[in-house]
């Protein structure tokens, strides 16, 4: 769990409260904050497509523990610069170590959980991501004032240090088990879903990246130009933390006693509602309503269909999860660009936020005909 807060809790998730103090002191624009911003999906999708090639075990886990130290690296580097370009590759990079802390970490938690017979949930697991949200909200509000733009990437980057520490100490020896054995040796008789069961799946997450990486991206932004929310930005996004950090294990629950597919259902139609609000009625009630729903709904999406993958493709769990997340990623890379360029023409965001309520509409639709083919290749829903 630590891994993901040093991979995307900091070194994706700080860039979000940074951001109003870049472009405040550096003059950064909204075209190239959300440049930015998909340079970073860029590494995390070319990481998802690297790892959907990768068998080798004892590969995946160097790779782990190369992208907790890349994290560091990046997330220090950014005080040390202002030249956009280098900006771009290093947030490039910092996506990269992204997939390695979600997918290589979440596939070797789910082999390592099927091998020592426990339930093969993730929710605890991406419940880092919001312990990362709700840390760099404090930390933000706590350095904003007495430390520069530069000094504040230090700090946040000194933390993901001090993490990485008891991940490289306690990681589990797989060469030591029979769990390396197992994963290349042993293969699971399984029937898997139809193809096509899985191109709709990855267009429906696709759909889930674009609703999820707009808000990630620009929502202190947005409320910091909303009336009367000045100063807010910080607030608002520690509660879209603490939503999101016991969101993961919440809808574990929820999913037993309703089923995977109508929670997942459930999580889509919240999340769309999410960014609905932020149009219908920007009030300061409505808008910490929102950060609720958006905490509680991307990483319950994340983290049910992630599980659910892992699942289905039980023989090699990271690679499924790589390749719905190309899918996830793209949507990562092409969103921020679009709605930063609409957003600087404009001078508003309320344009990008109805494509985004589209695109979830779109979704879950998308959702609704993937369960309908795993039905007709008579498969049990809850998984």
């Amino acid at each position: 769990m630590t891994g993901g807060v040093i991979t995307v809790g900091i070194a994706r998730f700080a860039y979000t409260p940074m951001l109003p103090e870049m472009v405040e002191e550096i003059g950064l624009t909204e075209t190239v904050a959300g440049f930015l911003a998909a340079a970073n999906y860029a590494g995390y999708l070319c990481g998802a497509l690297l790892i959907s090639f990768m068998h080798n075990l004892q590969l995946k886990i160097k790779l782990y523990r190369y992208g907790l130290i890349a994290a560091v690296a990046t997330t220090l580097c950014m005080a040390a610069t202002t030249n956009e370009w280098l900006w771009y590759l290093l947030r490039y990079v910092s996506g990269l170590s992204s997939a390695a802390g979600i997918l290589l970490g979440g596939g070797l938690l789910m082999l390592w959980l099927r091998h020592n017979h426990a339930k093969a949930e993730l929710g605890i697991f991406f419940s880092s991501l919001g312990i990362g949200i709700v840390l760099t909200a404090i930390t933000a509000q706590l350095i904003k004032i007495e430390y520069s733009w530069d000094q504040q990437w230090l700090i946040y980057g000194l933390f993901a240090l001090i993490l990485i520490i008891p991940v490289l100490l306690w990681f589990p020896d797989f060469a030591k088990s029979t769990i390396g054995t197992q994963h290349t040796a042993h293969k699971e008789a399984q029937s898997l879903p139809s193809k096509q069961f899985f191109l709709t799946l990855q267009s429906a997450y696709f759909c889930a990246g674009f609703g999820y990486v707009v808000t990630a991206t620009f929502l202190i932004a947005i409320v910091e130009l909303l009336p009367g929310m000045r100063g807010l930005g910080w607030a608002v996004w520690l509660v879209v933390g603490v939503a999101a950090a016991p969101g993961c294990w919440l809808w574990d629950i929820y999913v037993r006693k309703v089923g995977l597919w109508s929670s997942l259902f459930q999580a889509y139609i919240l999340n769309m509602v999410s960014t609905a609000l932020l149009l219908f009625d920007p009030s300061a009630t409505v808008v910490f309503i929102s950060a609720v729903l958006y905490g509680f709904s991307f990483i319950g999406i994340v983290s049910m269909t992630l599980s659910m993958v892992g699942r289905l493709y039980p023989e090699n769990a990271s690679r499924a999860m790589s390749h719905l997340t190309f899918s996830y990623g793209l949507a990562q890379v092409i969103a921020p660009a679009l709605v930063g360029i609409i957003a600087e023409k404009s001078g508003s965001f309320t344009d990008g936020l109805i494509i985004t309520v589209i695109v979830m509409l779109v979704g879950i639709t998308l959702l609704m005909r993937a369960v309908a083919l795993l039905k007709s290749g008579n498969r049990e829903l809850l998984i």
